[in-house]
């Protein structure tokens, strides 16, 4: 019988209470020294500021319904393993919780590559493959035994951190389902690019995992993370960036966060050691819903990773569940699960960039005087890319952060992640002029370049059609390509990848292709024609297979602002007068 069939047995006969039983963690094994116990780590690899570190005011606010909300997460725990009379909150350790390892540049480096365990499309997996490169894995390294697989990988040389789900070592070489990789953690907010890492969230496993000797010593230091069976469908809340919700009504989002009020004195409630140390973290830091499970608990990390497993100490030789609910015996009580207060959506996103006092408007009343057709400001709150020309041309903004600072002064941007999942698309299929001008502003240090905006047969993804592209190559120079009967090109000298904002703007027409950088001509070409047929202006990326001077990535990381498109070849004096309006 498993562990899971034998606690709903008791809990179905209302005797598990009382019941003493080994921790869940004690038979897993524990025999890795690459683990946390093992080779020097913290949890807080992760930027001063990144919200996962941030302790919580003495006063915060509450959600509008945080009492739904609290009632809610309360009808989960009972009725989900818990009791009329007991609210179940887990502890996961040995299973469905990932295990933490520590690399160095000493250990073997592996390409991990995707295995295909959700049947997707073909060529799902180029990106990850291609961000799970040179990854170095220690020899001992084993996933989660259960069936996520998950781990997660500090490389204290590099500060990279990679996760997996479903890793799995066929053959001497490592594949998972999906995963991610985060750059320079010291300086990341410990969230994934959009659409990739381990938990539904987006946010690092490593950041928000209770640690084993966290609770051996009384204390944690940073957000924890708490799963759930019913979250909200089609919501996310900062920091997350994604989720797996799939339920309507009042439901905790993925993301949110909920805390124990400062003014609860938990001094004066008896708790066994576990469930007291996890209150405090709930009270100090807040906890933060980052996935969607098959009950409410906690995450600690997986004792496979260690060296010791001490969780038969840190629970008291009882199941994790039972030291949350506490020992009636020892006169203590359960963890205050409805205590919670759970805090707005988005709480503590970072504020807007201060706008200029006077903003500029010289610059949107030139590009309307040239008479758009689609005109993209892209400084929108919500999901919808506004269109200034009048003329009612919408856009869709997908998977990008709002409120860069922007280009123009007093405006602001938008920023793509450098992936498929991010970028803004056109909500209307339209047929472009043979004759035409298309110009946006971007803000990019990227060596991988990546397409800045182009013409699809498809809204996202690869279309298989594609024209009328610009892109950065590698090393940031800008090409332009249309494809008629061959297809021709047009190239900057110059390169712009040096994180300071550019306009680009191209023309075609009778007279030929020409480029402009900063309201200077750069290149000019002879293509007068591009493909014909009807699809959708896209920004941020696309298809780039086969295209000349072809970048590592379609798809561009970095700022995009104040997109145009005109059904006419704008002159040079106008493209000029333009950028100078900008300032």
């Amino acid at each position: 019988m498993t562990p899971r069939m034998l606690r709903c047995r008791l809990l179905a006969a209302g005797i598990l209470p009382l019941l003493l039983v080994p921790a869940v963690g004690v038979n897993a094994s524990a025999t890795s020294l690459s683990g946390t116990d093992s080779r020097p780590s913290t949890p807080r690899i992760f930027s001063p500021t990144s919200p996962l570190y941030q302790k919580l005011p003495a006063k915060t606010p509450a959600a509008s319904n945080s009492a739904k909300l609290v009632a809610s997460l309360n009808k989960q725990a009972h009725e989900f393993y818990g009791t009329k009379s007991m609210a179940n909150v887990g502890v996961n350790t040995n299973r469905f919780t990932p295990a933490l390892y520590v690399a160095y540049d000493s250990d073997p480096a592996y390409d991990v590559t995707g295995w295909n365990c959700q049947g997707k499309w073909p060529g799902w997996d180029a990106e990850l493959n291609r961000m799970l490169r040179g990854v170095h894995i220690p020899d001992d390294l084993q996933p989660d035994p259960s069936s996520d697989g998950s781990v997660s990988i500090y490389n204290a040389d590099t500060q990279d951190v990679v996760e997996l789900w479903k890793a799995r070592k066929v053959d001497g070489a490592w594949q998972a389902c999906w995963g991610g990789r985060i750059t320079d953690a010291a300086s990341a907010r410990g969230t994934f690019p959009h659409g990739y890492g381990a938990s539904a969230s987006g946010l690092s496993l490593w950041g928000t995992t209770i640690r084993q000797q966290e609770l051996l010593d009384g204390h944690i230091d940073h957000v924890i993370s708490l799963a759930l069976p019913r979250t909200k469908k089609g919501t996310v809340s900062w920091p997350a960036n994604r989720t797996d919700g799939w339920a309507s009504g009042t439901q905790l989002a993925i993301g949110q966060m909920l805390r124990l009020p400062a003014s609860l004195d938990l001094s004066r409630m008896k708790l066994s050691p576990a469930a007291r140390t996890i209150a405090r973290a709930a009270q100090e830091y807040g906890i933060i819903v980052v996935d969607t499970a098959g009950s409410v608990v906690f995450s600690a990390e997986n004792p496979i990773a260690l060296a010791a497993n001490r969780y038969d100490e840190v629970f008291r030789g009882r199941w994790p569940f039972l030291e949350m609910h506490g020992d009636r015996g020892r006169g203590e009580v359960a963890f205050p699960l409805d205590k919670l207060v759970a805090l707005p959506l988005n709480y503590q996103v970072p504020p807007a960039p201060a706008v200029a006092a006077v903003p500029n408007t010289a610059y949107a009343a030139a590009v309307k005087k040239a008479k758009p057709k689609t005109y993209w400001r892209l400084d929108d709150t919500g999901s919808t890319a506004v269109d200034s020309s009048g003329r009612k041309r919408a856009g869709t903004l997908r998977g990008v952060t709002r409120y860069v600072e922007g280009a123009i002064p007093g405006s602001r941007a938008i920023e793509t992640t450098g992936d498929a999942s991010s970028g803004v698309y056109a909500s209307a299929r339209t047929t472009p002029a043979k004759s035409f001008t298309v110009q946006v502003w971007f803000r990019t240090a990227t060596t991988r370049g990546g397409k800045l905006l182009g013409f699809e047969s498809t809204t996202t993804g690869k279309g298989a059609r594609a024209d009328r592209s610009l892109y950065l190559t590698d090393d940031g120079r800008l090409v332009f390509g249309t494809y008629s009967t061959v297809m021709q090109k047009v190239v900057s000298p110059a390169s712009y990848n040096d994180g300071a904002w550019h306009r680009a703007t191209v023309t075609q027409g009778p007279t030929g292709t020409r480029l402009y950088v900063d309201g200077e001509q750069v290149a000019t070409g002879t293509a007068t024609k591009a493909q014909a047929g009807s699809g959708y202006w896209r920004l941020g990326g696309g298809n780039l297979d086969a295209w000349p001077l072809q970048p590592t990535s379609g798809w561009v990381a970095g700022a995009l602002d104040e997109f145009a498109y005109y059904e006419s070849v704008l002159a040079p004096e106008v493209i000029a007068a333009q950028y100078r309006a900008a300032s």
